[in-house]
């Protein structure tokens, strides 16, 4: 049966466990009231690891660190875990006991989504969990609706979510709006890049206002091989603004870049906290900044955004090739730079590291990040971070004998959180500060 269960709002958390066998709406936790949320500022640099959350027993990786009020929500095999990115303690959690999980955070960081599969059962529809990230708390729990198209994989997209609708892509070129609570189609837009010949929907992000669409077209001649990945093919990309509530277009804009249809296929789309959309092409290493209330693209000469502060008046920008770093203001007016003229003491702290699987922008600089610690190691450095005033090594001490291995790195509230796993089967997230 399909339904939604509203949760009044409270300014508590609620630290929630279910099992598989609940109808969904049924919560069982702990009814002691807990601090509502404190947000709090990323920092702008980092020096030290300052806390370590060790995942719950049994919990063999995790799939996913999303930055969330407070802190950082910890991705686990049976839900989500909301940790402090003040001290690594517990905010709220929401697991289902013997479930497969998808999640993603969605409504401009006010919901975290949560999609939960029955690994037994491959005919179960998803159940639909969408959680309150001020309190802790579900709004929505519901079944999604029978049939393949249910998929937790193939419906997906869990990041576009606003306070009653849930968007996703059908097809490669079809979005679809679903209702909260009951699934039913609310909207859709059957051909967003609006081709000739082969077109595709190749990434979306969703404020409360617009949903942003990346779309590509080109030709593919009959009876060629795929020149998809064929540099020089003409090809035409963008992006596409949408109404969330009515699916009505509200802007266009056609800015072609990347080397090939596939770059542009590839490109990653972040929604920043300022509100701002970026555009990072992966085969080019070339990013755009994109306007989601005009449809305006400024493309960058070099690199892509990796950092954006509160009201997007300033980005940090990181160029690969280069490994240089740099803040610029809106019309591209350079702020503060890292460059080859400061690389002499850097580098020798950088090359000292086992691999550098991760750069992280903050306003201060740019972290680099190891890629695994050796068993034994004891105080050893996990990171060094790159400032603007002064460059400098973050250690952590390690004594197991087994290595760690860094997993996935993300700037959030309070802290850097870096995701472990040890070949024991132990995870977790450190916190740097």
């Amino acid at each position: 049966m399909r339904h939604a269960v509203a949760a009044a709002m409270a300014t508590a958390f609620l630290l929630t466990s279910c099992s598989l066998s609940e109808a969904p709406g049924e919560f069982e936790g702990s009814s002691e009231e807990r601090e509502p949320v404190r947000d709090l500022d990323q920092p702008a640099s980092v020096n030290a690891s300052a806390w370590t959350w060790d995942a719950p027993e049994g919990v063999a990786d995790l799939d996913g660190l999303f930055p969330v009020p407070g802190g950082v929500a910890a991705l686990v095999d049976d839900g989500v875990v909301g940790l402090s990115g003040e001290n690594g303690g517990v905010m709220w959690e929401h697991r289902v006991a013997g479930s497969e999980v998808f999640g993603a955070v969605a409504g401009q960081g006010r919901y975290f989504v949560l999609q939960i599969l029955d690994p037994d059962d491959d005919e179960a529809p998803p159940r639909m969990v969408v959680l309150d990230l001020s309190t802790g708390e579900p709004v929505w729990d519901y079944q999604l609706g029978s049939g393949d198209s249910a998929s937790g994989v193939v419906r997906g997209w869990l990041g576009n979510v606003t306070d009653e609708y849930w968007v996703t892509v059908a097809e490669g070129e079809e979005l679809l709006a679903h209702r909260l609570g009951d699934d039913e189609e609310a909207w859709s837009v059957p051909d967003v890049a609006d081709c000739d010949d082969v077109g595709s929907v190749d990434g979306t992000v969703m404020t409360d206002d617009v949903l942003v669409t990346a779309f590509t077209c080109y030709e593919q001649p009959e009876g060629e091989s795929p020149v998809e990945m064929t540099e020089g093919q003409e090809f035409v990309s963008g992006f596409v603004g949408f109404a969330p509530s009515t699916g009505d277009e509200l802007w266009r804009t056609e800015v072609s870049v990347g080397m090939f249809p596939g770059d542009a296929h590839e490109r990653e789309l972040t929604l920043h906290d300022s509100g701002l959309v970026t555009a990072y092409y992966p085969y080019s290493q070339i990013g755009q900044i994109v306007d989601p209330s005009t449809g305006e693209v400024r493309t960058l000469d070099e690199g892509g955004v990796l950092w954006s502060n509160e009201d997007g008046s300033l980005v940090g920008v990181w160029d690969e090739r280069t490994r240089s770093y740099w803040t610029e203001e809106p019309g591209g007016s350079v702020r503060e730079r890292l460059g080859d003229s400061d690389a002499g003491a850097t580098e020798s702290i950088i090359n000292a590291l086992r691999g550098d699987i991760e750069t992280v922008g903050l306003e201060g600089g740019v972290l680099h990040m190891a890629e695994s610690i050796p068993g034994g190691a004891g105080e050893t450095e996990l990171a060094v971070f790159e400032g603007f005033e002064e460059t400098v090594p973050v250690t952590f001490t390690w004594d197991e004998e087994s290595p760690l291995e860094v997993d996935e790195v993300r700037a959030v509230p309070g802290a850097v959180a870096v995701s472990f796993i040890d070949p024991a089967g132990r995870s977790g997230v450190i916190g740097l500060q």
